[in-house]
């Protein structure tokens, strides 16, 4: 699959990803979204799986069947937690991590939720899915990971149904332009998430225009994730420390992103971006 790499970024950070965002407590593999009564990082995961249903527009009054397709959806954890609060909704995970589809199927299983849900190796560049296929799609920080935003955008269009919403929260590039500085610096957190590249908000809501997609609406969540990435600064700091003695000790041979622990300092990297500007987290909503 040539647009993205996830799966051996996936493989070879599991273990840090689960400690810097509590995937064990959540099944989730997002930032949280915090808003007055939400005090936990397991909250405020959790909270942003509900932001994503009420952008969706779901709700447990409306029994109308629906399929809705989680694209790049991890192990599963917002459609099983969706799935046990909206039973009358099938909810079906895509994603190319093979490991993650067992894992799914498992948690899916153990939280009774297996005659709603369904998780199916594909690529969401090329899903293989019938056209006008979806009620709704909702990518949660997977978008980030297609090399051509274009072609994914158009995929989606494809398989969703007229009148459907498109739901993207994810992280872009600001207008800001990169110093030397900068430039090193987005160049790791890039390689510490296991990104090629990431794009420019206004550049990708044109892109929905161009594709067809309708009522685009923007929201910047940035301060609402903000506490997310202040934990795991916390959570970095004697990675940090090892990091500045790996380079102490091995001089110009130390070479940061093939350090095991590599991932451990990105939410430090994404703090500068961030106090720089030079990213947002936001969310977009459109209709075919």
């Amino acid at each position: 699959m040539k647009d993205r790499n996830s799966e051996d970024f996936y493989l070879k950070n599991w273990t840090l990803l689960v400690k810097l965002l509590r995937v064990d407590k959540t099944n989730c593999i997002h930032h949280g979204y915090y808003e007055k009564g939400i005090r936990t990082h397991i909250q405020s995961v959790l909270n942003m799986n509900d932001f994503i249903a009420r952008l969706l527009e779901i709700n447990s009054n409306d029994k109308q069947t629906k399929k809705i397709l989680d694209a790049g959806c991890g192990i599963g954890g917002t459609a099983i937690y969706l799935a046990k609060k909206y039973s009358h909704i099938n909810f079906i995970g895509i994603t190319n991590v093979s490991k993650h589809i067992e894992m799914a199927k498992i948690l899916a299983k153990e939280n009774n939720v297996i005659f709603n849900t369904d998780f199916i190796l594909k690529d969401f560049i090329k899903t293989g899915f019938p056209s006008n296929q979806f009620d709704a799609i909702y990518l949660l920080e997977s978008s980030c990971y297609a090399f051509n935003k274009n072609i994914l955008l158009h995929e989606m269009y494809r398989i969703l149904k007229p009148g459907g919403v498109l739901v993207i929260i994810d992280v872009f590039l600001t207008n800001v332009k990169f110093n030397p500085f900068l430039k090193i610096i987005y160049i790791w957190f890039c390689k510490g998430w296991g990104l090629k590249n990431l794009i420019k908000l206004v550049k990708f809501s044109d892109s929905l225009t161009t594709e067809g997609f309708q009522n685009i609406e923007t929201i910047d969540l940035t301060k609402n994730v903000m506490r997310t990435i202040l934990r795991g600064d916390i959570i970095s700091i004697p990675y940090l420390f090892s990091t500045i003695i790996n380079k102490i000790i091995q001089g110009k041979n130390y070479q940061i992103e093939k350090d095991s622990n590599f991932l451990a300092i990105v939410p430090v990297l994404t703090s500068i971006l961030g106090i720089k500007k030079a990213i947002s987290y936001n969310a977009i909503t459109a209709i075919k």
